[in-house]
């Protein structure tokens, strides 16, 4: 049985179902709409679906746990369950809100691509799967909407993409799919010792279950959402999918995408399995640091702008599950904090970049320079998302990055939590680099008429950008929906 208060309206239902609905009119009658009509009727119905979810933001307050339950499939007694809490909620409005706002910025920033009806048709799917995912409470469904967001965002990089985007595309499809088979193995193995699909049910079910045999569906589990995060060894179709896809898709792909692995991470390894990811915390907390170094020290040798966005969400995602695998109740709400920060942050990053690229034709970080002058808000911008992502105070990247810092010294992984401070370093080294080379430094020829981005590529920036600054300045309001969750964690299994 799903717990909490059950919602009597249909909100995340709606917040789901009205994305799904809003494909086939976007693809049916985009090109009558045209580029702006088609633009604002995508933003429409992800704001719409946007304010349904956040109607539930008094139950979820007043009870915790929100739940909408509707009946499925008989065959395995399954409900269609879909639930918000203090774990769920946060990191669904930060999806939707994104899609929202990258619907905007995608209105000026595709104007010269072809099939612009079917652009918007599966940005409005791959919405709604990714939020169906972080709503579900059972593991089928889980996995549906898991390959819901997956064939979208395929066709997103494959159509649109630059480069060579069917390649890129391909390996992309090849390397999700690897780790949704390994995903759909761990869930039927788990379905065989547990007999539900319900993630509810799984604490009861699993008591008597042998701990090795949980421990190798963990880590086959694991495998399937590293993929999705790019955890080191896992994570070489990141660089190419995130570089080469739309701008806008790239703000949804490194923002929030990946996410869906950290959410499931915390969601079913930590919540459901947690002896058994304890167990292996300190192996996961080593190949947390050894991506951090990784994704900084690849983005250190970057010349492209964009793949140096990239690299530095696999170094991003290594902070989140060092946090995560520390099993203290500091760094694990620290980790879920930085969720939300690197979300912001990075879909302010890549908009910046986005802007840049569409104002001057240039990705090249070698052929630009000088550019503060002539797009002063994309520099301000660009300038505080980088020292959010670099941890620098009072921006929201410096108090998730501390918290997590301190809660692997608190699990006692001092030398670890060492290396991982020194990331930092190398974090804000590649980020003032970039920033001194677009936006200071000599004007190269050919770059004296570029002006600022149109403001539908703007506002999304700005807003992205306010929202940087408060999670800095006050981030108790982020910290009091993750920290009872933290809290849970580390009780489960007595952490510090």
């Amino acid at each position: 049985m799903v717990p909490g208060y059950s919602s009597p309206t249909p909100n995340m239902l709606a917040a789901i179902v009205i994305p799904i609905v809003a494909t086939p009119i976007a693809y049916l009658f985009g090109k009558r709409m045209g580029r702006v009509g088609n633009g604002v009727f995508s933003f429409l119905a992800l704001a719409i679906a946007t304010a349904l979810l956040w109607w539930d933001v008094g139950p979820v307050i007043q009870y915790g746990q929100v739940r909408e339950v509707y009946s499925w499939v008989n065959l395995f007694n399954m409900e269609f369950g879909l639930l918000a809490d203090w774990l769920s909620f946060p990191i669904a409005i930060i999806i939707l809100s994104m899609c929202t706002l990258s619907a905007v910025y995608s209105i000026a920033y595709m104007e010269h691509e072809p099939n612009q009806e079917n652009y918007f048709a599966f940005l409005l799917l791959f919405s709604a799967g990714m939020v169906g995912v972080i709503l579900s409470t059972n593991l089928i469904q889980f996995y549906l909407f898991w390959e819901l967001m997956l064939i979208p965002s395929y066709f997103l990089i494959a159509h649109w993409g630059t480069g060579r985007p069917k390649v890129i595309g391909f390996k992309y499809f090849l390397f999700t799919h690897a780790g949704a088979a390994c995903l759909i193995f761990g869930i039927v193995w788990l379905f065989v010792v547990a007999g539900t699909f319900n993630l509810y049910e799984l604490p009861l079910s699993l008591i008597q279950v042998d701990p090795s045999i949980l421990r190798a569906i963990m880590i086959l589990m694991f495998i399937g959402f590293a993929v999705k995060m790019a955890i080191f060894p896992f994570h070489s179709w990141l660089p190419d999918a995130h570089a080469e896809a739309p701008t806008p898709i790239s703000v949804l792909l490194s923002g929030v995408m990946i996410k869906c692995g950290v959410y499931a991470t915390a969601r079913i390894a930590l919540t459901f399995l947690p002896g058994v990811t304890h167990a292996v915390a300190y192996g996961l907390s080593a190949l947390a640091v050894v991506t951090m170094i990784w994704g900084g020290t690849m983005a250190l040798a970057q010349t492209d702008i964009k793949r140096l966005l990239a690299y530095s969400s696999i170094s991003q995602m290594g902070y989140i599950l060092f946090g995560l695998a520390s099993y203290t109740m500091l760094g694990v709400a620290g980790g879920l904090f930085h969720i939300i920060n690197h979300a912001v942050a990075k879909g302010l990053l890549f908009m910046c970049a986005g802007a840049i690229i569409h104002q001057t034709g240039i990705r090249d970080l070698k052929q630009l320079g000088g550019l503060a002058g002539k797009m002063p808000v994309t520099a301000v911008a660009c300038l505080i998302g980088a020292l959010s992502i670099a941890g620098t105070p009072p921006l929201g990247g410096f108090a998730s990055e501390w918290m997590i810092f301190f809660g692997g010294f608190q699990s006692g992984y001092t030398v670890l939590a060492a290396l991982a401070i020194i990331a930092t370093i190398i974090t804000a080294g590649y980020y003032l680099w970039m920033i001194k080379r677009v936006f200071f430094g000599e004007k190269p020829k050919g770059l004296e008429q570029v002006h600022e981005a149109p403001l539908t590529m703007l506002a999304p920036m700005i807003i992205l950008t306010f929202f940087a600054v408060i999670f800095g300045i006050y981030p108790t309001a982020a910290l009091q929906m993750f920290g009872p969750v933290a809290q849970q964690i580390t009780q489960t299994i007595g952490g510090p």
